[in-house]
């Protein structure tokens, strides 16, 4: 018998099933687009047409889109958390090194096979660094991650768990960072955390680049103007991200006519490869001038503290500059003339920090100066998406110096060797 009853329950159920899937849809097609796009690129029309959904249905399901974004990121987490956990049963034991190897294990394949959502999840995180009202979920995110991240330590048997849990989620972060912008395979990415890195293989002194054509020579005005413009499409980076440099934003930004960027910059990818350049050789030579000056003749412990007062400014004074050039390392992966900037930048940083360790007598298998790198980096862009606050800092800088003290001493766990026998 047909029951209208029964008709109507399945009917809903079917509608409901229908939704589910609409919705699901649109969540896979918004982490694609933020990994091939970045934030800026997200669009209704775009996951519309990536989903298969209507424009109507994107709308209906996602009012704006930060709202995406943020569903992105809790499916992202989700999916995070449930790969962890079978990574770690699949490791199991081993103590130190078996925490270890979840990590390295972790980062190999964040680059590899999980490389789009990570670099959707790295966008996420840098957009919402920028924005106050996103703070509250990235930070209830990462408390999240870090019950995970505890609860995997204590399963392996780590000391003080809680501790390297958090240490561990940082040096994750600042992983899988460098190890998109330096193009990192799986195997490359897990010698970085798992064992010795070569150096002179990883970084190899690269070939001068070929003299760019002579420009011709600017009066001052039109060259005042032209740094206007740079230094406007530059604020635009770090407050807004690449997407919001346009020839109209900047010249409202700037102060200038409407037709004063086209006319210097005969494109906007032009405008924004020049500002991207000099804000990455800004970025280079400020971290140059400090780890080539200020940690000279120091010892250990000073150089330490230094490092910790350090990551203080860069996460306060120079937040909004990180993060521009944080988003310039994932725009090299999309942006090919990048590359080589980002690179031999990074590969600056990593020299200057095998320098300083052993300049201080710390221990430097090749890996150290990575590892110091992933820390730093990581507590930066964790401690700038949560939005910090002057208690939080003081905690972090706490938590730091031990690490690094640990880590230049060789007794960190990241460091730790398979057991004998």
């Amino acid at each position: 018998m047909d029951d209208p009853a029964v008709r109507t329950v399945h009917g809903r159920a079917a509608k409901q099933e229908r939704s589910e899937r609409t919705r699901a849809a649109i969540v896979v097609a918004v982490v694609s687009l933020l990994a091939e796009e970045g934030v800026a690129g997200l669009t209704h029309r775009l996951v519309a047409q990536r989903s298969g959904a209507s424009l109507a249905a994107t709308t209906y399901y996602f009012a704006s889109m930060q709202d995406m974004i943020a569903e992105a990121s809790n499916e992202l987490l989700r999916t995070s958390l449930a790969d962890m956990s079978a990574l770690a049963e699949k490791i199991r034991g081993g103590g130190e090194h078996g925490f270890r190897r979840f990590v390295a294990r972790l980062a190999a394949n964040g680059v590899g096979e999980h490389r789009e959502r990570t670099l959707a999840w790295c966008e996420i995180l840098l957009d919402g660094a920028r924005r106050p009202d996103a703070h509250a979920l990235n930070r209830k995110g990462f408390e999240r991650l870090v019950q995970v991240w505890t609860q995997i330590a204590r399963a392996f048997g780590v000391p003080y768990p809680a501790i390297a849990a958090r240490s561990g989620l940082d040096i994750a972060v600042g992983a899988f960072l460098h190890g998109l912008a330096l193009e990192l395979d799986p195997q490359a990415m897990w010698a970085t955390l798992g064992g010795e890195v070569n150096g002179a293989e990883l970084f190899p002194v690269a070939e001068p680049l070929p003299a760019a054509p002579a420009r011709r020579r600017l009066a001052a005005r039109a060259a005042a103007t032209r740094e206007r413009i740079l230094e406007a499409a530059i604020r635009l980076l770090a407050t807004r991200g690449a997407g919001a440099v346009n020839y109209r934003l900047v010249a409202l930004e700037a102060g200038l006519t409407a037709g004063a960027p086209a006319y210097h910059f005969p494109s906007i990818e032009a405008l924004l490869a020049e500002a991207e350049a000099l804000l990455l050789a800004r970025w280079r030579g400020r971290h140059r001038e400090v780890m080539d000056n200020a940690f000279e003749g120091l010892d250990q412990a000073t150089m330490v503290e230094l490092a910790a007062v350090i990551f203080q400014s860069e996460a306060t004074e120079f937040g909004l500059q990180n993060l521009a050039t944080y988003g310039v390392w994932l725009q090299s992966t999309r942006a090919p003339e990048l590359r080589a900037a980002v690179h031999e930048a990074l590969a600056d940083l990593y020299r200057a920090w095998g320098r300083n360790l052993l300049t201080v007598g710390a221990v430097n298998n090749g890996a150290e100066p990575l590892l110091v790198q992933y820390l730093l980096v990581g507590g930066l862009v964790r401690a700038m998406a949560a939005g910090v606050t002057p208690n939080d800092l003081v905690k972090i800088r706490w938590r730091l110096k031990d690490d690094l003290n640990a880590m230049v001493g060789g007794r960190h766990w990241v460091q730790a060797k398979p057991p004998a026998g």
